[in-house]
C-alpha cells in the first residue's frame, strides 16, 4: 500500500534549475505553479513505472515520469484552485488540497517517489511531496 507525507518546500527541496525558473517568475511577477519530480527508475518492468500527476478539477496540469525530470512553469489565475496530487504505478495513492493564490504567489509542488523491488513492498517508505506558497 502506498502511502504519501507532505512537507514544506524549500530552497533545499528545489534544484538548481527549479530554482532559476522560481526567480524568473518572481522578477516577472508571474502567478502559477512550479511543479517537479525525482522517480527513480528502477529496473523492473515499464508497468511498474512510477507516474506523478498534479490535476485542477479533470484538467491534468503536470505528468511527470522516469527519465528526464525538468521543473515545469503552470500559468494559475489568482484565486482558489483545487488540487489532486497522485502518484501511480505499484499502488495508487492520490489527495485533494485547496490553495488560494494572489497576483505573483507560486505554488511549488514536488514530489519525491519511492521505488520497491518488491511491487507490493508493505514497508515501502511514504512518497514525499514538497508544497508551499512563495509571496
Amino acid at each position: 500500500m502506498d502511502t504519501y507525507e507532505v512537507r514544506q518546500a524549500t530552497d533545499a527541496t528545489l534544484g538548481w534549475l527549479a530554482r532559476r525558473k522560481v526567480r524568473r517568475a518572481q522578477r516577472e511577477g508571474r502567478t502559477g505553479l512550479l511543479a517537479f519530480t525525482r522517480i527513480p527508475a528502477g529496473t523492473r518492468s515499464i508497468r511498474y513505472k512510477r507516474y506523478v500527476l498534479i490535476k485542477e478539477g479533470r484538467r491534468c496540469i503536470f505528468a511527470g515520469q522516469p527519465g528526464i525530470q525538468i521543473p515545469r512553469w503552470v500559468d494559475l489565475p489568482p484565486g482558489g484552485h483545487e488540487l489532486t496530487f497522485s502518484v501511480s504505478g505499484g499502488g495508487d495513492i492520490s489527495f485533494t488540497r485547496h490553495y488560494t493564490l494572489n497576483a505573483g504567489d507560486i505554488l511549488i509542488a514536488g514530489c519525491h517517489t519511492t521505488y520497491s523491488i518488491k511491487l507490493f513492498d508493505e514497508n515501502r517508505r511514504p512518497n514525499y511531496w514538497y508544497i508551499g506558497i512563495l509571496h
